[in-house]
């Protein structure tokens, strides 16, 4: 069988570990490919015999509105190569960083319509049409040959005869356990995110606070990202002798009875493990007042946002949004080390445990099967 050249634009951590995920599932149907684009070769580094003209994404990896204008030249000149490259694949799959993907995809499509050869466009884990931005639904049916939501309710939110369908969601594949009760350990866990930007804002107040549940007899835990493995710590975070240290998210996690992480997809994976949360999230002040104008949520934490839709369909039927999600969320000036150290006494364990049922319940099912199975059907076609 002649190989298949796929195109991967992957910029995010997360994405590469999903990526890797369904690159596992999809070998297994014995299909040879091609593999080319932007993508973490460390997390796939298993598949380096496929790789063929790759280009490293850590200079692509930001945060906040302001940190994008500053990558624009970067991206005029990385983009060139992209899309030569995507030109002459098969299927060009894209992942999440919709602001990077999104003109990409553009200009691939603008080259095709000169072109006697197209890529088959996918994209897999969709923007956040449901939050802002949501002109970018219709943009994508246009540009895209087939759309994969991995949540539920995303199908909702895109015109009538797009080529979508839910796949079901990534975190669900990579779960290695979920508990289900409250556990009995002195272990506290602490994720303050992998930006510096991030670790820069939350650390000294995690710092405090680990100081305060140590003299409490807690077992503060920081849990650092694999990426970090090989840094020097101390350039990074700083005195740490308060803390034990693991870069295994799972096995750290696994003997804590309850942790504090930045927002993001680490506060879903957290909660869908079953450890109580609490979520923190500080930035700059202009970011934060651009998101609070264009984003109409009551929460930004993930595993409250897809609850919210769960039970009432959308953020603006929700009655009373002061109802209790399933774990606080602290921003900006709430961050302090007492405000979090009063939602961890006061936390309420059975809400949280029959909150995480029904998120598991409603996302149903992981990714990676679905979509080795379409990119199968997808390879099927293209070679008839």
């Amino acid at each position: 069988m002649k190989s298949v050249k796929i195109f991967i634009s992957a910029l995010e951590y997360s994405a590469n570990l999903h990526l890797l995920r369904l690159l596992d599932t999809f070998s297994q149907k014995g299909i040879p490919f091609i593999l080319c684009g932007i993508f973490d070769t460390q997390v796939l580094t298993s598949y380096k015999s496929n790789f063929q003209n790759i280009l490293n994404p850590s200079n692509f990896r930001i945060m906040g509105f302001s940190g994008i204008l500053k990558l624009i030249p970067k991206f005029l000149i990385t983009k060139k190569e992209l899309v030569k490259l995507a030109s002459t694949s098969d299927i060009a799959l894209f992942m999440d960083s919709s602001s990077f993907n999104i003109p990409l995809i553009r200009t691939i499509k603008k080259r095709s319509y000169n072109s006697k050869h197209s890529p088959h466009i996918v994209y897999y884990i969709l923007p956040q049409v449901w939050a802002w931005k949501a002109y970018r639904a219709k943009v994508l049916s246009k540009i895209c040959d087939s759309l994969w939501g991995i949540l539920p309710f995303e199908c909702d939110f895109y015109p009538k005869g797009t080529p979508i369908c839910y796949v079901g969601h990534p975190l669900l594949d990579a779960l290695p356990f979920s508990l289900n009760a409250r556990q009995n350990s002195q272990k506290i866990a602490f994720m303050p995110g992998s930006r510096k930007a991030e670790i820069k804002a939350l650390l000294p107040i995690f710092k405090t606070l680990a100081k305060t549940l140590k003299n409490q007899g807690k077992i503060p835990l920081l849990i650092a990202p694999q990426t970090f493995k090989d840094k020097d710590l101390n350039a990074i975070y700083g005195d740490l002798s308060d803390f034990e240290i693991t870069f295994d998210t799972y096995a750290g996690l696994k003997d804590c009875s309850f942790a504090f992480v930045c927002s993001g997809t680490a506060t879903l994976e957290s909660t869908l493990l079953g450890i109580p949360t609490i979520l923190a999230y500080k930035t700059r002040a202009l970011d934060y007042s651009i998101a609070k104008i264009l984003v109409k949520l009551n929460f930004i934490g993930l595993s409250n946002i897809f609850l919210e839709f769960y039970t009432y369909k959308a953020p603006k039927n929700n009655p009373n949004p002061k109802i209790p999600p399933i774990h606080p969320e602290f921003l900006q000036h709430f961050v302090t080390p007492q405000n979090l150290l009063n939602a961890y006494e006061t936390f309420n364990y059975t809400h949280f445990f029959t909150q995480k049922a029904k998120l598991i319940e409603y996302l149903q099912q992981g990714s990676a099967q679905t979509c080795a199975t379409n990119l199968e059907n997808l390879i099927k076609n293209l070679q008839k």
